[in-house]
């Protein structure tokens, strides 16, 4: 029998039934990311003002009518816990004759230069704990959970990511991720020895590890590849919390990146101050960007320059360039003891 639409009784009962079970998970409080039994929780990080260099100006094309100059970001006073200033050689080094990653058109990549003011990057909390909101999409739709551990003692630090699935996609799509980095701090900032991914879906396990042999200048993958290793190379983990620790008063300079996978030269290019809506309130940022080459996925991250310029958000994009997830913070917590 059908309805007078048209459509068979049974298929609306259907419908509704789905309907009815839809609501009543979003009724019924699903697990969250936990931490895990032995991670105690740290004090929330109250808002200061970090160190930043002012930010080069953005060059404006002649035959356009000059845009209204944006103001850029204060010098800040160092803080009184900063560590000593990254030598003016070490800036120059990153500043020299970049070449262009391959498939990237050289016009394209902005001017790179340098102001005179410089101050010294912010301390690494000895431990944070940030959490995340995956978005799907450019959209407001909540997909999964992020939370990233930070241990910096001694020298040495290692950072974890946990990543899942929520809510109802987690029950029709499962899907979790973890991620290890762990290496020496120096003067110049983090210097990862190893990188270890665990992917896991509905297709199964991945795994992807790269080792960095800082002697030999060598990186080697879970496969038995090697490629040469350059100085100032990241992993994807500790990119985010790397980029504190850099000149931000170039406007691009380049980065040696892994994946587990590979290792690849990429751009990265510094943006003007932003303010950004997050579930604690408004949060003034700086944006900084890869150079989204061709069939490259592209990254944006935004780092908080009152809570020691941390990462708050960071945008995914795939290879045609559209967004293809939203990380936001949602709650920050350190300790220096």
């Amino acid at each position: 029998m059908k309805s007078p639409s048209g459509i068979p009784f049974k298929r609306i009962a259907l419908a509704v039934a789905l309907s009815v079970l839809a609501h009543s998970l979003l009724l019924w409080q699903l697990p969250k990311l936990e931490l895990p039994a032995n991670e105690e929780p740290l004090p929330q990080l109250q808002a200061k003002l970090e160190p930043l260099a002012r930010l080069a100006k953005k060059p404006v094309a002649r035959r356009h009518k000059a845009k209204p100059i944006v103001k850029p970001l204060p010098i800040l006073e160092p803080a009184a816990a900063s560590v000593p200033a990254i030598a003016d050689s070490a800036a120059s080094a990153v500043a020299a004759e970049p070449v262009a990653p391959t498939g990237t058109n050289d016009s394209l990549l902005p001017a790179t230069t340098l102001v005179d003011e410089t101050v010294s990057p912010p301390l690494l909390p000895k431990h944070a704990q940030l959490h995340f909101a995956v978005q799907y999409g450019s959209g407001t739709f909540k997909v999964g959970e992020v939370t990233h551990f930070l241990d910096n003692t001694k020298g040495r630090y290692t950072l974890r990511a946990e990543t899942q699935t929520t809510g109802l996609v987690g029950i029709f799509k499962s899907y979790r991720l973890s991620q290890s980095s762990t290496g020496t701090v120096t003067k110049q900032g983090l210097r990862p020895e190893s990188y270890i991914e665990v992917k896991t879906d509905g297709s199964g396990t991945q795994t992807a590890s790269a080792t960095f042999d800082w002697d030999a200048l060598k990186v080697r993958f879970e496969n038995g590849n090697e490629k040469p290793l350059t100085e100032r190379a990241q992993d994807i983990l500790s990119l985010p919390y790397q980029l504190s620790q850099l000149p931000l008063n170039l406007e691009s300079f380049p980065i040696v990146l892994s994946k587990g996978k590979n290792i690849n030269q990429y751009f990265i290019t510094v943006g003007d101050e932003q303010t950004i809506s997050t579930a604690f309130g408004e949060l003034r940022t700086v944006m900084l960007s890869k150079v989204h080459g061709a069939n490259e996925d592209g990254l944006i991250i935004w780092l908080a320059l009152e809570y020691r310029l941390l990462p708050v958000k960071m945008l995914y994009l795939d290879k045609s360039g559209e967004v293809s997830a939203n990380m936001l913070i949602t709650d920050i917590r350190v300790s220096d003891e």
